[in-house]
């Protein structure tokens, strides 16, 4: 993933928009040493965003946030929305 790709898929974790249907079980293990890279959608990144980086009272993680851009830079390859 780009840094513009993660900034888009950002935009749509904090939108209002329901992300409920996506699936990102493809994401299992993402921080393993070997976890293969995956195609995915912005959406789905943006789902794995709000599940892996959002506090319970809304606030982003930063620390996660940043763990997450790490690994999505590697093993994220974006193929639509």
């Amino acid at each position: 993933m780009t840094k513009k790709e993660i900034n888009s898929a950002m935009t749509i974790a904090n939108s209002q928009e329901t992300l409920s249907e996506v699936d990102i079980s493809i994401f299992d293990g993402f921080g393993l040493p070997d976890f293969k890279p995956v195609n995915t959608t912005l959406r789905q990144v943006a789902r794995l965003i709000r599940w892996q980086c959002f506090l319970m009272n809304g606030e982003l993680d930063a620390q996660k946030f940043n763990e997450l851009c790490y690994f999505a830079k590697q093993r994220f390859s974006i193929f639509g929305n």
